[in-house]
């Protein structure tokens, strides 16, 4: 129980952000590049916390997964970035109505694109987990990951208006 709760809590996190109407997620674009790098930074500290107050690990393991946990966590950073960036990009052509069919398909192209690279990652990370820790220890990683992530999908889902068609 306590572990839907912690999500729960971080579902209120990420929740506080967007509370401001369903505009929020293109309301943003305006953000300034140091605001962006504080709000990721609470998201990613938000996060940490949740996995070692669900991964259980002892000091053997500390260590060895903290390091290879940032590691994971500063190359998700990076397609956090160009996330916000494809986002930023719609919102800028949503807002000027301006939005062309080619670069429709080229923003799905490369959103895809980072979600493939995001679950190579993922993937590649979790292999070398299961190095340093149990893979029951690494499934349940890979668990909490993918409920914060999908909150936070959910969230944006929510906040970002579909494409309008003419």
């Amino acid at each position: 129980m306590k572990y839907f709760t912690r999500i729960a809590l971080f579902a209120f996190f990420v929740l506080a952000f967007s509370s401001l109407g369903p505009s929020y997620a293109l309301e943003q674009s305006g953000l300034k590049e140091e605001e962006k790098e504080l709000t990721m930074a609470i998201i990613q500290h938000k996060r940490k916390k949740i996995v070692a107050q669900n991964i259980a690990l002892d000091k053997g393991e500390a260590k060895a997964f903290w390091n290879l946990y940032d590691q994971y966590q500063k190359e998700i950073k990076e397609l956090g970035k160009k996330r916000i960036a494809l986002i930023e990009e719609y919102a800028k052509a949503y807002k000027s109505k301006s939005l062309t069919d080619k670069q429709a398909l080229k923003l799905l192209n490369a959103h895809l694109l980072n979600k493939l690279v995001r679950i190579r990652i993922l993937n590649a990370y979790i292999q070398k987990f299961k190095e340093i820790i149990p893979p029951k220890k690494a499934v349940r990683l890979y668990q909490v990951e993918n409920k914060m992530n999908a909150i936070i999908n959910f969230e944006l889902a929510a906040q970002i208006p579909l494409v309008p068609v003419d």
